[in-house]
């Protein structure tokens, strides 16, 4: 079906939101599963703590590496292509971790399923700008709210999946089963879609292009990595360290269900908030200061209201990632500016972050408790109030409309 004059009907808009939210739901359980599964991973192949982590940087530090590289992907073999390759990778790399016979092997197929990840994430950006460069926000909500209900079904569904069938291969594994359906959904939706004529090709983004030599664009991107370095040690060893302490009534995963899904909530509410406001500061300090007393909770008074302290956090963090991601515009007069300062917060940002899990980890390794590791955290909270009065906007706001942001 081919489009009038660019512009996708109501049939072609129908298959988007089928398709988007086929596909993103089945991008973060790869991920998330692991945090309730990870104590018995661990007793499986004799891991430590460092070694467990490394299930979730991993992850990090491929999206930070392919946010530099996606855009001379989707030139080359484009981007429909790209991303039924990735989904295909990230379902058999998915379901061979659960056949890992040793650590080398599932640390090497948690590679391989972080690779799909990252560039099927990244492609859905660049089809969605494609596509629907008018109503990019709407389908990126609908985007983030699939990549939500993926991440809430993983942390609470995959104990119980292994307490069921005794097996924390099988609740590795079974994620890869919405890998298929995401393949199929996504063949189904892009037949719907010619290669819409107005439709510029991916620029070349090299290292070269990025604003490495701008103290304002550190800022941003330090800021960035550091709620998500946050974010992952809890992805990570939220629910192995309510397990352990068993400060908690409620099971190690639905407290995890409950910080996936109010992240979630709060995310989409912050993206609603109204944006005419240039300066941001004010709901990046209020964000973090959120997170700041919800993980000030988990280190120093842990058994005093453990579900407080994880919907604070929560909320914060979430209402950060949105935030985040608009900094790009507040500080660029073009969308190519924008670009390269979104791909620039992604890269050092995911590179940041892929050391939340792993430190997070080490610490339990060398304290033998978990909470100097959430004193860990803690800490970087700080260091991001610190940094909230140094993001104050470069240059004239770049129309919202216009920007379509990362994954």
């Amino acid at each position: 079906m081919e489009h009038t004059h660019g512009l996708p009907n109501k049939r072609q808009s129908i298959a988007a939101v089928i398709g988007l939210l086929v596909l993103s739901i089945a991008l973060r359980p790869a991920i998330i599963s692991i945090g309730p599964i990870l104590l018995l991973i661990q007793q499986q192949f004799n891991l430590t703590y460092a070694h467990a982590a490394l299930l979730t940087s991993i992850p990090d530090v491929c999206m930070g590496l392919f946010a530099l590289m996606v855009p001379n992907l989707a030139r080359r073999f484009g981007i429909d292509r790209c991303v039924v390759v990735a989904l295909i990778l990230l379902g058999a790399a998915t379901l061979l971790r659960a056949l890992s016979p040793n650590a080398f092997f599932l640390l090497g197929s948690t590679f391989l399923a972080s690779v799909g990840i990252s560039i099927a994430g990244a492609m859905t950006g660049g089809w969605i700008k494609s596509h629907f460069p008018h109503r990019a926000a709407l389908f990126m909500g609908i985007y983030a709210a699939g990549l939500s209900v993926g991440a809430t079904l993983a942390a609470v569904f995959s104990a119980p999946i292994a307490e069921l069938t005794e097996s924390w291969r099988i609740s590795a594994g079974v994620w890869s089963l919405l890998c298929v359906t995401a393949v199929a959904s996504w063949i189904w939706m892009t037949k719907s879609f010619a290669a819409p004529p107005t439709a510029a090709k991916p620029r070349q983004t090299s290292a070269a292009g990025l604003p490495w030599r701008n103290m304002q664009a550190w800022w941003v991107a330090l800021n960035f990595g550091a709620g998500q370095f946050v974010v992952y040690a809890l992805f990570a060893w939220m629910a192995p360290a309510y397990l352990e302490t068993a400060v908690s009534s409620l099971s190690p995963g639905a407290l995890l269900g409950i910080f996936t899904a109010v992240f979630a909530v709060a995310s989409v509410c912050a993206g609603l908030l109204p944006g005419k406001a240039h300066d941001r500061r004010a709901l990046v300090g209020l964000s973090t200061m959120m997170a700041t007393l919800g993980v000030a909770g988990m280190a120093f008074l842990p058994g005093w209201a453990p579900v407080l302290y994880v919907m604070l956090a929560a909320i914060g963090l979430g209402m950060g990632f949105t935030v985040a991601m608009t900094l790009p515009l507040d500080n660029t007069a073009t969308v190519e500016q924008a670009g390269l300062w979104t791909v620039f917060m992604l890269f050092i940002g995911y590179l940041v972050a892929a050391l939340g899990p792993l430190l997070f980890g080490a610490l339990r390794d060398y304290t033998g408790h978990f909470a100097p590791a959430y004193s860990l955290l803690f800490v970087v909270l700080l260091l991001m109030l610190c940094i909230t009065p140094l993001l104050k906007p470069a240059v004239d706001p770049l129309p919202q409309a216009s920007f379509v942001r990362g994954s």
